[in-house]
């Protein structure tokens, strides 16, 4: 996923690849296939699609190219905050990028446009001056801008992503609705239709919620080397299961079984998930003690 796979750099791929998930895919592999299905949908043209797939990529391989190219949809598409908010993402890790005052310049532009952005020749010429702006830092031709003239790239949407918000922000708002979607799905009994929307909400919202429902969706569908990767990501964020038997026992059990588990033996796997967090995270229980010693007896 180096440079030349942004979506405004990217060749043409011939072959179509097969997005079906494998009980014995790894994090890497599958966050590698959906992100080369979206750059060939995105060399389609088809912009919702490629959006859609790079979305899914950051579930599985979060880097800065895959953030780029999810920025670059939204422009093509003509979604105006969320380009903004993710074009900003990408500045705070980009110091190149964030010094640029041609990159400064074409995310202002685009924050000046309706909210819509309906005006598809507008958003080609925006994709353009965001391109050109790539080129110029890529090519170490860009002009440093002025601190008082940089505004993106300078916040903490990073630290909101990995934490979650109040549903405020575009990511936030985003996150929540695409998080509706899979309670929904996966409530009806259809985890396979789920999954692509629960790894969508990782483009947005990074938190332990997240994980813990991808894994939970991966687990009901017997994937057990990626459920065992987004459990991993789960404790990580909630250091308590670290400490956890009961959550230890169950990663345990789980990598005992073969890398596609049987429905049966998934759902009772995934009927300990819970539990296991809730014990874990639940304050002890602590006596009625009292803090004054009162009279003599």
């Amino acid at each position: 996923m180096g440079s030349r796979a942004k979506l405004n750099l990217v060749l043409l791929l011939v072959a179509a690849l097969s997005l079906a998930i494998s009980a014995a895919a790894s994090v890497e592999d599958t966050g590698e296939q959906l992100f080369q299905e979206g750059v060939r949908l995105a060399n389609d043209r088809d912009y919702q699609g490629a959006l859609e797939h790079f979305e899914r990529a950051m579930a599985y391989t979060p880097r800065l190219n895959v953030l780029w190219n999810i920025a670059c949809c939204h422009v093509v598409l003509g979604h105006r905050d969320l380009a903004v908010a993710c074009l900003d993402r990408y500045m705070e890790h980009d110091l190149a990028f964030q010094e640029s005052a041609e990159m400064q310049a074409a995310v202002a532009d685009v924050e000046g446009e309706p909210a819509d952005m309906p005006d598809a020749r507008r958003r080609g010429e925006l994709w353009d001056g965001i391109a050109a702006a790539s080129q110029a830092v890529e090519k170490g031709e860009a002009t440093e801008a002025p601190d008082e003239l940089r505004l993106y790239g300078v916040g903490s949407r990073s630290v909101r992503y990995k934490t979650g918000d109040n549903g405020t922000s575009p990511e936030g708002r985003r996150g929540r609705e695409l998080n509706a979607r899979v309670i929904e799905l996966y409530r009806s009994g259809s985890p396979e239709e789920a999954l692509p929307f629960a790894e969508r909400v990782a483009a947005y919202i990074a938190n332990t919620s997240t994980y813990h429902n991808i894994a939970v969706i991966h687990l009901s569908l017997g994937h057990r080397d990626l459920a065992l990767d987004f459990l991993d990501l789960f404790q990580q964020r909630v250091p308590q299961l670290r400490e956890s038997a009961e959550f230890r026992l169950l990663v345990r059990d789980i990598g005992a079984a073969p890398p596609q588990i049987d429905a049966a033996t998934a759902r009772g796997f995934v009927d300990r998930v819970d539990p296991a967090y809730d014990s874990a995270t639940s304050p002890e229980p602590r006596p009625p003690v009292r803090t004054e010693m009162g009279e003599q007896d």
